[in-house]
């Protein structure tokens, strides 16, 4: 094994442990730790500066922070810009950077379609349910999930203990719509930059 394979595996793991502690942390989060736990600390130090630059880049929707989201993407992006230079240099190749950064921005527009697309159908299968709308969990998909159904409020009855939410059908069908927009449009720009 050479330098390079050796720089190449350094950066690609340390990707992937940036990308575990950004889940773990999300994971905390949601989990009902107390802040003051030394792992917690220890975790929000490494990771909250991690996030902080995205969380000005791309303000939460909804209540739903999506700066981790960002962060990973943007942590794989140099990843694999680093790991394509250092490839490029000991093996010869070509480093295409605008065809990276087409993908960067494709996968951040298809992955924050893919939350909010979660969220709008976890709303969608509450209402089918008829769960209880004050139920907290109910309470706190409604709350996250209102910005995005009210475009399409007008599209019938959005009940949570009355049957089918229609506006959040309607939102869930314009995200699914928007998503293969969004692959067919990257897919013809990533062609045109390789």
């Amino acid at each position: 094994m050479n330098l390079a394979d050796t720089a190449i595996n350094v950066v690609n793991f340390v990707a992937g442990a940036i990308y575990v502690l950004i889940l773990v942390r999300i994971f905390i989060s949601w989990v009902p730790i107390s802040p003051w736990h030394p792992v917690v600390r220890w975790l929000r130090n490494i990771v909250d500066p991690i996030l902080r630059p995205f969380r000005r880049i791309l303000p939460s929707i909804g209540g739903l922070d999506l700066s981790p989201l960002l962060a990973i993407l943007v942590v794989f992006f140099v990843a694999r810009v680093v790991t394509q230079a250092l490839g490029y240099f000991a093996f010869g190749g070509q480093v295409n950077v605008a065809a990276d950064i087409v993908l960067l921005f494709a996968q951040l527009l298809e992955n924050i379609l893919i939350v909010l697309g979660v969220l709008v159908l976890i709303r969608l299968l509450i209402s089918l349910f008829s769960a209880d709308p004050w139920h907290p969990l109910v309470v706190g998909v409604r709350s996250m999930t209102n910005p995005l159904v009210r475009p399409f409020a007008g599209f019938g009855r959005r009940g949570f203990h009355s049957g089918l939410d229609v506006p959040a059908l309607a939102t869930l069908i314009a995200y699914v719509v928007l998503y293969v927009i969004i692959e067919v449009i990257f897919a013809r720009l990533l062609t045109s930059v390789l």
